[in-house]
């Protein structure tokens, strides 16, 4: 079967269609121009092209091991997560693998490991909302009113990160759900706002495995799908040439309004106020677990 174009496999509300083969993941790599001819001349007999003449040369030369599937359900009661610091080692190692080029984060932001029967199985975090989502906007019901919406924002927190490396049925889901109610108390008491929303973006494609990265996890923890980004384009946000292709494409918009909670009508930044910028310095090393704490954590666990 051809795979078809990316532009090609999304429906009309801009998901994956089914029956779609998941798709290779390119890779650049620097051959001899003797190997390239070589290369070209068996595609030309065999009909392929470069990339599945050397799959095919490949079969039985490298092992491919098999997928072990957990199918064990998560217990939500061995879901446990640790406040740390973005430049905790454990946290800059998944960051690292996670699908998404670690560019900083800009604002306000708390990072946490997930513990899953006292092992690090991941990390999930939170940060500042993006300034400009249309359909965001719209769905929240924000104010077209530059100054009034950046302090609405600061009721928002954008889900930036979150990656496991475990397989347990809806293990994702009850983390997703205990990170909410914890970052929402965390955030109240370190930066003195109340949480009333939450947002995240997810890039869907299909995965080696012939499974789909489409925010399962969120629909299942009622976030609403609320459309798609429109993606830069040759430009970043501040206008610079890039070429990252997760920044070109559509994103899918998750979006989640707490009951009850009130967006931020008041809110003055730290920067220029040296007395608040040290009460929040204290506070946040009270709220900071002790990396000794993590290691031995780990210990116990291996």
């Amino acid at each position: 079967m051809i795979q078809e174009s990316r532009h090609k496999i999304r429906g009309k509300n801009g998901r994956f269609k089914e029956g779609i083969n998941p798709p290779c993941k390119q890779i650049n790599v620097s051959l001899p121009a003797p190997l390239i001819e070589s290369l070209d001349a068996y595609g030309k007999e065999h009909g392929t092209g470069r990339g599945k003449s050397l799959q095919r040369l490949l079969e039985g030369i490298l092992e491919v091991k098999e997928q072990h599937i957990e199918t064990a359900v998560a217990e939500k009661d061995k879901v446990r997560l640790e406040l740390v610091k973005n430049s905790h080692p454990l946290y800059v190692e998944y960051r690292k693998k996670h699908y998404i080029p670690n560019r900083g984060v800009v604002g306000q932001q708390l990072q946490y490991l997930i513990f899953y029967d006292n092992k690090v199985v991941g990390v999930i975090g939170g940060a500042s909302a993006v300034w400009q989502t249309e359909l965001r906007d719209q769905y929240m019901g924000l104010s077209d009113d530059n100054e009034i919406k950046a302090r609405q924002l600061n009721s928002i927190i954008n889900n930036n990160i979150f990656k496991i490396d475990f397989n347990a049925k809806n293990l994702a889901t009850i983390v997703l759900k205990k990170w909410r109610k914890q970052i929402s108390k965390d955030w109240e008491k370190l930066y003195g706002v109340q949480v009333a929303a939450f947002e995240t973006f997810v890039v869907e494609e299909r995965l080696w495995n012939g499974q789909t990265r489409n925010g399962a996890c969120y629909r299942a923890d009622n976030w609403a799908l609320v459309g798609l980004t429109k993606g830069y384009g040759k430009t970043n946000c501040k206008g610079r040439v890039h070429n990252n292709k997760l920044l070109k494409s559509q994103k899918l918009i998750y979006c989640l309004r707490l009951k009850g909670k009130e967006f931020c009508t008041e809110y003055t930044p730290t920067w220029n106020d040296l007395k608040r910028q040290k009460e929040m310095t204290k506070r946040r090393r009270e709220m900071f677990s002790n990396n000794l704490d993590n290691l031995l954590d780990e210990i116990r666990a291996s």
